[in-house]
Formats: structure tokens, C-alpha cells, sequence
């Protein structure tokens, strides 16, 4: 078995492919939505910062051995460019590219421009929490459809 990367990005990297990643890690295994305090304290979570973005961050293995991996992409529409990068470097083996925006609720969206836009996390916060509680179960059911998918596409 080919062991590959797995990248799980959204605009940002601080909410919905932190958790998507550390889910898929085995960080967060809870069959319904963990308690809110564990998502926060997950490491990258609301916290990334300007010199983070394009950097593809670790957040663990999988039970198979692939790495896991986020990434903030400044941009809602990076799944195509990605992919073709690892295409261009014959790496369409090595890397899956997850896109986790789909996931993004209007209260993600909010909470996260407050609390990483406008460095307001007390205003975002609570914002970001009703977002990741309302995401969690699609989430959860992303990171089991790539996890079914092997080496095939999961965008397009």
C-alpha cells in the first residue's frame, strides 16, 4: 500500500480543516460533536496567523500510516490549482487535496473574520463555536468518504 499525504484546506486553516484534519488524525473520534473545549485547545485551531498561509501544517497520522495535513489557501477556490501542481510534478500519487469549504457556515465565516481578521477572538469565538457545531457532522462524514476513496480523486 501506498502511503500518500492528505491535505484538508479551506481559506483560512484555523476552523473547518483543523477539525476535518484532526479528525481524520484520530484526535477527534467522538461519534457525536466533542465538547467544544477540545476543538479549541486542538493545535492550530483560531490561531492561525498571516506567515501561516500556503503553509501545509502537520496534524498527525492516520490509521494507515498516511499524513495528515492543513492548509489555508487565501482563496475559496483552490482545489483545481492544487491538484494540478501535484499533477504538474507527477505527485497525484503523493497528495490529496480535501477541500473542507463546503463545510463553511455563515457562522464560521463571521466568528473567523472577527477573531483572525480583525483580531477580535472574544467577539468570534462564540461565533466560530455554533459554526463548528452546525459543520462537525459533515465533517465527520467528509473525512469517512476520503477515507473510503483510496487513491482517487475527492474533488472534481
Amino acid at each position: 500500500m501506498n502511503l500518500i499525504k492528505i491535505v484538508y484546506f479551506d481559506y483560512g486553516g484555523s476552523h473547518s480543516s483543523v477539525v476535518a484534519a484532526h479528525i481524520h488524525a484520530g484526535k477527534l473520534d467522538s461519534p457525536q460533536t466533542p465538547p467544544i473545549k477540545e476543538i479549541i485547545n486542538l493545535p492550530y485551531f483560531d490561531k492561525t496567523q498571516k506567515d501561516d498561509f500556503g503553509k501545509i501544517r502537520p496534524a498527525g497520522t492516520d490509521a494507515d500510516g498516511n499524513a495528515i495535513y492543513v492548509l489555508g489557501t487565501k482563496n475559496s477556490d483552490s482545489g483545481g490549482l492544487l491538484t494540478s501542481l501535484a499533477e504538474a510534478q507527477d505527485a497525484t500519487q503523493e497528495f490529496r487535496f480535501v477541500d473542507t469549504m463546503p463545510y463553511v457556515n455563515m457562522w464560521l465565516r463571521i466568528g473567523g473574520w472577527l477573531s483572525r481578521s480583525l483580531s477580535l477572538p472574544l467577539l468570534g469565538r462564540p461565533l466560530i463555536r455554533t459554526g463548528i457545531k452546525a459543520a462537525y457532522p459533515g465533517l465527520k462524514n467528509l473525512v469517512r468518504e476520503t477515507g473510503k476513496t483510496g487513491l482517487m480523486e475527492v474533488l472534481e
